[in-house]
């Protein structure tokens, strides 16, 4: 089919661009089929260098093909992380499976959690559990825990915390500045508790955080401590 037939133009009335283009579209092979019109195509640069229609379908291939590629090295990077955050996860989990005393626990956390994880900070607290604990890394209290109101019983919460509520989250460390925490309830049978996780770093545990792998840890430990606390 001849532009002139698909666009229905004459001579005296030249086709139009979006007639033109529609053309092209549903001829993709036109210029294979007539080679020399591509002699007589140029789009000019900002420069104002004209190069051929081939050239400039190259560079949009090559801009394309780095787009790609640097998603993919996204994607592998991301894929790299979650590896190492899954190899330590698993690493936790066997640890806690070990477990047969509070004392136990509290190493556990603080060599997993403190080491492997690289948090600065690491609490459990509970309350009304019928406890008597007062270890490095888990709290017992009697009525309510510190900063009760950020705890929640159906998510995990990331937010960044001042200094004296990093105190009251975890009392036996030094603060010097204000830094920020994730804070994942623990189903416990008896009681409720919240596992805090901190850091100096104000944007270390972000609002828009995935917290598919800390919460995880978080019903594995609370699994832990349903099983020390039956008698």
């Amino acid at each position: 089919m001849s532009i002139e037939k698909f666009t229905g133009s004459t001579k005296a009335t030249p086709p139009s661009d979006q007639s033109v283009l529609d053309f092209l579209r549903q001829s993709p092979d036109f210029f294979l089929r007539h080679p020399s019109a591509l002699s007589e195509l140029s789009l000019p640069h900002e420069s104002g260098e004209a190069v051929s229609l081939i050239e400039r379908q190259i560079d949009i291939l090559r801009e394309r093909n780095v787009t790609m590629r640097k998603r993919m090295n996204e994607l592998l990077q991301a894929a790299r992380v979650n590896d190492e955050i899954f190899a330590k996860t698993r690493s936790l989990n066997l640890a806690l499976l070990e477990v047969n005393s509070w004392p136990e626990l509290n190493e556990v956390l603080a060599t997993h959690v403190l080491v492997d994880f690289e948090a600065d900070f690491v609490c459990a607290h509970l309350c009304g559990a019928d406890l008597a604990l007062a270890l490095d890394h888990i709290q017992h209290h009697m009525q309510q825990m510190p900063l009760e109101h950020l705890h929640s019983k159906t998510s995990a919460l990331c937010i960044s915390l001042r200094r004296e509520e990093l105190t009251q989250m975890f009392p036996l460390s030094d603060h010097n500045d204000s830094g920020s925490a994730a804070i994942l309830n623990l189903a416990l049978i008896n009681g409720t508790g919240a596992l805090c996780i901190g850091s100096r770093d104000t944007g270390r545990f972000a609002k828009d955080m995935d917290t598919l792998f800390v919460t995880y840890i978080a019903d594995i430990v609370a699994k832990v401590m349903n099983r020390l606390a039956t008698p």
